[in-house]
Parts: C-alpha cells; structure tokens; sequence
C-alpha cells in the first residue's frame, strides 16, 4: 500500500514523483517505457519557453504555469546541475506588419512584467551573423533557454530514489480499479498496487488510462505530430539564439533551437493524427521546415542534417492545460493536456497539484 502511484515518467510525472517526497517517501512511478523521458519529453524542442509566448488567452492556467515554470528554471537548472543554454530567443519579423505584432507583444510585456527588448535591424544583425537581411526587427526574450530534459528526468529520478521513491520502468498499466477506498493498479507484469491517490500523468495516454476508471473522462485527446530536423554538433556556432517566427494564432512555428550538446533542431511542425504512438517524418514536414528557416536565416547547412525524428503532443480538446480531481474519484488527479509549454510548465505544475490540487503545503515530512 502506498500513497500515490504517479502514472506516465516523462518530465511532468519526474517532476510530480519529486516534489511530492516533500509530503511522504511512499510513491510508487509506473512507466512503460524502458528509461523516463523517452517519449514526448525527449521528442520536443527542449526548450524554456519566455511566458510573453503564453498569454492568458493561450490558456490561463498555462499562461500561469509557464511563467511560473519560467522562473523557477532560472535556478533549478543550476542547482540540478542539468547541461542547459541560457542563450535567450529572438522573435523575427519579416515585414512592417509583423513588426507591429512585435510591438504589441512588447508592450503586453511591459504591462505582465516580462522582460524583453525591441531590436532595430542594425541591431539584430549584431546579435546572429546568418540572419535574412531582409528582416526589419525582432524581440529579443532573454528568459528563454533549452534544457537537456533527459538529463533532467535522470536528475529528478536518482534524487527521487534517495528519498524513497520506486520505480517500476518497462511496466504498463492495464486495468484500475477502486474498491474499499483504495485504488488497485494492475500492470502487464500481473503486479497489483494498492494506493489512495493515482496521479494520471500519462501525456498522450491519459485519457486512455482514465477511461480504465471514469465511466466520463472529461476531455478527448486530440494528438499532434511534430517534425523536426537536426544539425551536427560541428555547426553549434551557426546560431547563438532559440530563433522564432512571428507566432501564428495556434502555434508558435518552425523555430530554430540551439541545444546544450551543441546540436540546432529545426521545427518542429504541428499536424493533427491519430495515432497516439507512432509518428513519422515525412518530405511535406521537412519542406514546411525549410520553407520557414529560409524565412529566418541564410546559408543553412541542410546538407549535414545528422537525423530527423518526429513526436507526439498530448492535445487535447480544450485549449488549456486540464489539472483536476476526478469528478467521480476525487484522488485521481487529472494532469491531462500538457503539450506546449509542458517542459516550461512541469516543475511549476508539480507544485500546483501539491499545493493547489492535493492542498498539501501544511504536510510536509
């Protein structure tokens, strides 16, 4: 019998496992795969996202979230000792109009507290030597930064072990069931665990998981697949910046993101499936990645593209994150639809279920 069992060990459940050792030492992680991380985690962009990028609009509880998440970062990253670049992010415009949206953003800025600064184009050309000479100006957000979260699931794990926490990797969840006040979590390997509380951070299996339990899961899972290609270590110096194009209504756009082991990822793409385990790399997405690059920079070196891999986001139907006790199981949490900004959002979302979603703070061992 234990306390909770934190279903899914992608950063969101990594960062769930640890900051609930706060309150007990009895947790059981259940992941499917072989090792933490290797499934939306590790096939995102890795990337700290500026909270200008998240608006209320976007979603309150991931504007709130994401910012929190932001700073929290600032000093996490350090004192986990997590490879990472605090390299900021440039938002280029391509035209007058697209210049205006800029400084709109920064004037929201202003008004949130969110720093940032607008760049002329004799500016920005300072800051990226291989940049459009056509561009007519940027934003520059220098609270962006890219974090290696598979070192960062492997930090959150071994610092999870010291206080206690199991790990149950290479298992899956097949049935749950709720029966003298306890839930009892039955696995592929014929293993049952007993627990008062499940965490459902399962990303894009979620709802798959919660309709193991809930005759009405709240949310349908909608996946998204984003493509994306990478350029060799040897090329690290191409770009200093996470560079952005003006976002776009519902998604922020191919980017370009220098990475703490020297690697640029361009993309990634973002196009409805449904699938929720493969996703392939296909020539429309490495064409729609290269069309907008060449919006952004000059002489890309798309000949040494070292790999190209693809991943799944955990949409759902909503355009907020979904964090809530069950309607029909008040201890099964909810932590459903964490795509973009999830990476931002993931320490902050750990202390939100704790404090707000559990209201744990005045129980700490």
């Amino acid at each position: 019998m234990v306390d909770y069992v934190v279903i899914g060990g992608g950063v969101i459940g990594s960062f769930m496992a640890y900051e609930l050792t706060q309150f007990t030492s009895k947790i059981i992680v259940i992941e499917k795969e072989e090792e933490l991380g290797q499934v939306q985690t590790k096939h995102n962009s890795a990337l700290i996202h500026s909270p200008l990028l998240v608006p209320p609009n976007k979603g309150k509880l991931k504007s709130k979230l994401a910012q929190k998440g932001n700073t929290m970062y600032q000093t996490l990253v350090d004192e986990f000792n997590v490879p990472h670049l605090k390299n900021g992010a440039l938002i280029l415009a391509s035209n007058d109009k697209e210049m205006a949206i800029l400084e709109g953003l920064y004037a929201e800025g202003k008004q949130r507290g969110i720093d940032s600064k607008l760049l002329t184009p004799t500016a920005l050309q300072t800051k990226e030597q291989h940049l459009s000479k056509s561009l007519k100006g940027a934003l520059s957000l220098p609270s962006a930064m890219t974090a290696d979260t598979f070192a960062l699931c492997k930090t959150l794990e071994k610092a999870s072990l010291e206080r206690g926490v199991k790990f149950h990797k290479n298992t899956e969840v097949i049935e749950i069931t709720y029966e003298n006040n306890m839930f009892v979590v039955k696995t592929n390997h014929q293993e049952n665990y007993k627990t008062t509380h499940i965490i459902n951070a399962a990303g894009v299996h979620a709802e798959t998981i919660a309709n193991m339990l809930e005759s009405h899961v709240p949310y349908k899972t909608h996946p998204h697949k984003g493509e994306y290609l990478v350029l060799p270590k040897t090329y690290k110096d191409f770009v200093k910046h996470t560079l952005f194009p003006v976002p776009q209504k519902t998604t922020k756009g191919v980017l370009v993101i220098p990475q703490p082991d020297g690697t640029i990822r361009l993309g990634p793409t973002s196009n409805s499936q449904k699938d929720l385990d493969q996703a392939n790399v296909t020539q429309e997405g490495i064409e729609e990645i290269k069309k907008t690059v060449n919006m952004m920079l000059e002489s890309v070196p798309y000949h040494t593209v070292e790999r190209t891999y693809a991943g799944i986001r955990s949409t759902i139907n909503t355009d907020d994150f979904y964090i809530h006790r069950s309607k029909e199981y008040p201890n099964f949490i909810h932590v459903a639809g964490i795509d973009s900004p999830g990476v931002t959002a993931a320490p902050a979302i750990a202390k939100y279920v704790t404090e707000d979603i559990l209201n744990l703070t005045n129980k700490k061992l």
